[in-house]
């Protein structure tokens, strides 16, 4: 897979952020982004504005993904308009900051359901089809949260070492399929994830925070050289081999001062 050109990709998560920027970045690329998020209003104003920009439709899926057989739903809806999916992202989902219980059940209930199920129910419905075609992309968008346990984090950074699992499983699971895998490892990004997360991107001087143009650039080029895991920095690098490294427990207590510096 040399070029997401005259590709279909679907990309959940597109309302906003990276999601959004992958679309545009497919977009200027000559692939067609499938947009689904829930809701309607932006992802028909983005569809405008791919029009207008790059000349390429973007059909419009607005439906919450949380919802029970979403991803069936979803898998059904893009069949019967005719959808090929070449490229998946699965960028959709979110993190919460705090103590374990500052949350509620039913928040942590949806975080993994959404972080995990929904990617991984996505990913095994459309690489069946890329598979037959012995051609397709998957870029699961991880974090570097996921290469280790983090305090006042824990269930979030969690999912996302199961992201970065998975994907590396896939990798190598589909080598010899023509489909490539990426799991997509940012830091801090400048969008909405902050407000929802309860965290503060003020407080977080000490990492640089990318823009999400600049990671979706680089989630699109390294899916098309098949790079299996993708920090999107060269500190993000450095960063994640020095958890290989460091003893658990000395990355536990610089996690746990870190998080609780920003609470």
């Amino acid at each position: 897979m040399e070029t997401a050109k005259n590709k279909t990709a679907l990309v959940t998560g597109a309302s906003s952020g990276i999601g959004l920027e992958i679309c545009r970045e497919l977009a200027s690329r000559g692939c067609k982004p499938v947009l689904v998020a829930r809701r309607e209003e932006r992802l028909n104003e983005l569809a405008k504005v791919l029009k207008n920009d790059f000349g390429i439709e973007a059909p419009v899926i607005a439906m919450d993904l949380l919802e029970a057989n979403a991803t069936e739903k979803l898998y059904k809806k893009t069949s019967d308009a005719g959808l090929e999916i070449d490229i998946l992202v699965n960028n959709a989902g979110f993190g919460f900051k705090g103590p374990l219980h500052k949350s509620s059940l039913e928040n942590y209930r949806n975080m993994v359901n959404l972080n995990i199920n929904v990617l991984t129910e996505l990913t095994y419905l459309y690489s069946k089809n890329m598979l037959e075609k012995q051609s397709g992309g998957i870029i699961n968008v991880a974090s570097m949260a996921g290469f280790g346990p983090i305090p006042y984090f824990s269930v979030y950074a969690a999912s996302k070492s199961y992201v970065i699992q998975f994907s590396q499983a896939l990798w190598q699971e589909f080598s010899k399929s023509g489909i490539h895998v990426s799991a997509l490892c940012p830091g801090p990004v400048e969008t909405e994830f902050f407000e929802v997360a309860s965290l503060d991107p003020a407080k977080m001087s000490m990492r640089s925070i990318q823009k999400p143009d600049e990671v979706a650039k680089i989630a699109i080029e390294s899916l098309l050289k098949n790079k299996r895991v993708v920090p999107t920095s060269a500190s993000l690098k450095l960063m994640a081999a020095s958890t290989k490294l460091a003893p658990t427990v000395l990355t536990l207590k610089a996690a746990e001062v870190m998080m609780g510096k920003e609470m």
